[in-house]
């Protein structure tokens, strides 16, 4: 697909402008803007409405315990770890990976860019099942605010290649969200006769990926990597984390990913 200078500026924009939505939306930032409301509200007031303080101060405490996090997360886990019986019935014929972010600066790499956490850990999973199961590797992600000449995909590549010893067949470059990763990789696909993949991302995500990818038309074996386990609870279950809240954060991004994935992407 390709697309005007001035169609490529607007689409940049509505980039910005979705992330910096999401980010004012999401934990922290919208609790903590609550609170300073809640602040402003209580010295004006001269000490009444106190519950616009107490209420996002509160959900912000919650979000931030590991057991509040855990509870979140097996909620969003809809799909179990992969089933090797389930590959000898369906037969995938390529495993399809999802970039989930970069680094933009990485000296001790002596490079510009590297794979994020989240992507690495993707690629790791990737690595491991492409020489388990000896099947194509897809990598998929763009550069999502066009800000770069390397494309998500093509770092996740280099880092599979270089580092994993995992070869990649195919890169999906152009696309910005699990929308488009999923409608780039059906068109590369396609051209090679692919409909029936393993999908790897991350568990809280594999429900939006599977959801967007059958739409596509493609069949899909999802293969979720860092899962929730059902751990047993403890002193440290209930003191507040800052790995918590991330955690918590990610559900919460997913759950409202799904809801404007609904509404923006429900003609696929």
């Amino acid at each position: 697909m390709f697309f005007g200078e001035k169609a490529q500026d607007n689409i940049v924009v509505d980039i910005w402008l979705i992330y910096v939505i999401k980010t004012l939306v999401l934990p922290v930032s919208s609790l903590l803007i609550l609170s300073f409301y809640g602040c402003f509200y209580v010295l004006k007031n001269k000490g009444s409405g106190g519950v616009l303080l107490v209420v996002p101060l509160l959900c912000l405490f919650l979000l931030t315990l590991p057991v509040v996090a855990v509870f979140l997360g097996q909620l969003q886990q809809k799909y179990p770890v992969l089933n090797y019986s389930v590959l000898k019935d369906i037969k995938p014929q390529v495993i399809v990976v999802l970039a989930g972010g970069v680094i933009s600066f990485a000296p001790e790499y002596e490079a510009n860019m590297t794979v994020n956490t989240r992507t690495l850990v993707r690629a790791r999973y990737t690595a491991y099942l492409a020489k388990k199961t000896k099947l194509p590797v897809l990598t998929s992600g763009g550069s999502v605010f066009g800000n770069s000449d390397k494309s998500e995909a093509s770092i996740l590549a280099s880092v599979l290649r270089d580092e994993f010893n995992a070869p990649v067949t195919w890169m999906e470059t152009h696309s910005r969200n699990t929308a488009e990763n999923a409608l780039y990789s059906q068109k590369i696909l396609a051209k090679e006769h692919i409909q029936r993949i393993v999908l790897v991302t991350h568990a809280i995500h594999m429900s939006r990926a599977v959801e967007q990818f059958k739409r596509v038309g493609m069949t899909v074996i999802p293969a979720p990597t860092s899962l929730f386990p059902n751990s047993k609870l403890d002193i440290f279950s209930f003191l507040p984390s800052a790995s918590a809240l991330e955690m918590s954060s990610m559900v919460i991004h997913e759950w409202l990913g799904g809801i404007w994935y609904g509404l923006k992407y429900n003609d696929l």
